[in-house]
């Protein structure tokens, strides 16, 4: 049996390959076709968590022989971008590794790259004597000039989560696009894939309206349960576990669609129980068992990990969703998740909340209402909504997030000034919502008899 090693198999912060599940037919077929069409530029989008980066890796691997990933973050400008692509195209104009790759490249093209890497390296020089280090791009590599060091090799640009860089600086990279799709004529395997939020597609077409017809737009969604209970099964038999169907039930359900919570808890339980590899490979042979099976006691304490683990990250979210400006008087944006959290319900539509926040004393329109809950679900506000296009219903995007939210608004009512009394029941609120146990105080089961009979049990079979 072929061993794998846990933190390949079940990855909550990287992209997915041994236990990469195809999504729906239609996404794939518009993905491969587009990655099939000269020239084509893509923009992928989804929700943050959703599987798009895995997606799209694992495509290029099929398709694709080169490509370089960019990965963008918050505060990095067009300049910057620039510099990563031509930093990581060494590798393949490198003479040593190019022979290894069997890449031909044109003699003139490898000359211009060595000559451009070159002047870097003097602009560095020259500007490492001031208080500021800064990377300056020379004249001679303009986009035209690095979508042919791209083309010239058949390499692929991914740009993931395009969404954090700033918006004149996607504007810039918009007008990338164009240039590649231009060069394109000469290297039909040259493009530019876009991942980014919700949103992210039209902010890249508004830009430039000639990209239209050129651009392909893909909206990854949220993953079905089926898609989800697949990591779970593929994972379990890479590792020679097994998962009783009631955790599978919970952990898809808790997921909300998202693979990163999903992988996270499976993971979590793993770590718990001190799989790290394969079971078979180092259990105990006298315990005459060659799989390991995880039931919801394994459950329990994973979630009770990634909540612990989380609060941080969920209290970073709500402030986020509700940031506004220091000279607003009435923050809008905490009235309207607050009446969203009133209504009590899974799934609402946009009528919902206008029609419930009209009977408030609120003086909020329709308009700003509609306004804050379209940006509810963009990054700008944490994505902390996402948008259903077939139902046209909005929800959380986690429910431990949700809850999260009703424990804030509930807190700030009170007059409660035990912080860490206020953590502890937020967590054991959040731990109620995936229904631990109805009649048991969260600690106390993670504490108890039964709990420590069953740790010791497991520390036997290590």
């Amino acid at each position: 049996m072929e061993t794998y090693n846990t933190k390949d198999i079940f990855t909550p912060t990287r992209p997915a390959n041994d236990t990469f599940v195809e999504r729906s037919k239609k996404v794939n077929d518009f993905l491969v076709d587009s990655l099939y069409t000269p020239g084509k530029q893509v923009v992928i989008y989804g929700h943050s968590g959703s599987g798009k980066t895995t997606l799209v890796l694992n495509k290029l691997k099929q398709v694709c022989e080169n490509f370089i990933i960019t990965r963008c973050m918050e505060g990095m400008t067009y300049e910057n971008v620039i510099y990563d692509a031509f930093d990581q195209l060494n590798e393949y104009y490198s003479v040593e590794k190019s022979t290894g790759k069997s890449i031909k490249i044109n003699p003139n093209i490898s000359i211009a790259y060595n000559e451009i890497k070159t002047t870097f390296n003097l602009f560095e020089l020259e500007n490492s004597t001031s208080n500021k280090m800064k990377r300056i791009i020379p004249p001679q590599l303009t986009l035209q000039r690095l979508a042919t060091f791209f083309g010239e090799i058949e390499c692929t640009w991914v740009l993931e989560d395009f969404h954090k860089m700033s918006g004149v600086d996607k504007i810039k990279v918009s007008q990338g696009m164009k240039i590649f799709m231009d060069v394109s004529y000469d290297y039909p395997e040259l493009r530019i894939i876009a991942i980014g939020a919700v949103g992210t597609a039209r902010q890249v077409i508004q830009y430039d309206n000639e990209m239209n017809t050129r651009v392909a737009e893909i909206f990854v969604p949220l993953m079905s349960e089926k898609e989800l209970r697949k990591i779970i099964t593929i994972g379990a038999n890479k590792l020679n576990l097994k998962f009783d169907e009631d955790v599978i039930k919970n952990i898809t359900k808790i997921s909300c669609g998202l693979a990163a919570i999903c992988h996270q808890i499976c993971l979590n339980i793993c770590l718990n129980r001190r799989i790290y590899k394969t079971f078979d490979d180092y259990i105990n042979e006298k315990i005459g068992k060659d799989t390991a099976t995880i039931r919801m006691s394994d459950y329990n304490l994973a979630v009770v990990k990634y909540v612990e683990e989380k609060s941080d990250s969920f209290k970073s979210e709500y402030d986020k969703a509700i940031k506004i400006d220091s000279s607003v008087k009435v923050n809008k944006a905490k009235v309207i998740l607050h009446c969203i959290i009133e209504l009590k319900k899974d799934e609402f539509y946009l009528s919902d909340i206008t029609r419930y926040i009209s009977k408030t004393e609120y003086s909020i329109t329709e308009t700003e209402v509609t306004q804050i809950i379209n940006e509810f679900i963009t990054a700008e506000r944490s994505e902390i909504l996402f948008y259903d296009i077939n139902t046209n219903t909005y929800q959380f995007n986690n429910i431990f997030l949700k809850a999260y939210c009703k424990l804030r608004f509930e807190s700030e009512k009170s007059d409660e000034v035990d912080i860490r009394k206020r953590e502890n029941k937020i967590i054991n609120h959040l731990m109620s919502v995936v229904e631990i146990d109805k009649n048991k105080n969260l600690f106390d089961i993670v504490h108890s008899d039964d709990f420590e009979d069953f740790n010791n049990e497991v520390e036997s079979y290590i």
